[in-house]
């Protein structure tokens, strides 16, 4: 990437995953995901169409005059199709999987097949596991690692917001 994009491409994250950008690009961020998520997203598609993503984004977010909370409006529009090609919904939804997943999805289609196609999935790194925000939604956390106390099962679980945001 030619520009540092970083501010936009977690603006669109919080759009494309429904988390705060605190959970997103939290201020004591020691395990920088969003860094490693930002070079996945530019390293797996073709040339140019990360930061051609981002460029609409931007463009679409200071025509809106950067509002905070107007992530998902505009990530709709995209998905949408608003200025955005197939390849790049697609690149958007592979996206939301690295996210939730912390692993980069590839999509090999087949039109002869009743699916389509299939997909195959790599995880980046035992981080990305572990970050991966699918742990929060199931208000629970990856096997082998945790930030909870011993007999922490013994309590009632915080209610679902407070997984949504930065756990810190």
């Amino acid at each position: 990437m030619v520009f540092d994009y970083m501010d936009y491409f977690v603006s669109m994250s919080v759009g494309l995953t429904g988390f705060s950008s605190d959970a997103i690009a939290p201020q004591l961020d020691t395990i920088d995901i969003k860094s490693a998520y930002l070079a996945a997203f530019d390293e797996n598609l073709p040339t140019g169409m990360a930061e051609q993503i981002l460029e609409r984004y931007k463009t679409l977010f200071v025509a809106g005059g950067s509002k905070p909370g107007s992530e998902e409006q505009i990530v709709g529009q995209m998905l949408g199709g608003s200025g955005t090609s197939a390849a790049q919904i697609l690149a958007m939804r592979q996206l939301i999987f690295l996210w939730y997943a912390g692993a980069w999805p590839t999509v090999q289609s087949d039109g002869n097949s009743s699916t389509g196609g299939q997909t195959f999935s790599t995880v980046l790194s035992a981080d990305s596991y572990t970050q991966g925000l699918v742990w929060r939604v199931m208000q629970s956390h990856p096997m082998g690692s945790t930030t909870y106390n011993y007999g922490y099962w013994a309590s009632n679980p915080p209610p679902l917001s407070a997984y949504l945001e930065n756990p810190v």
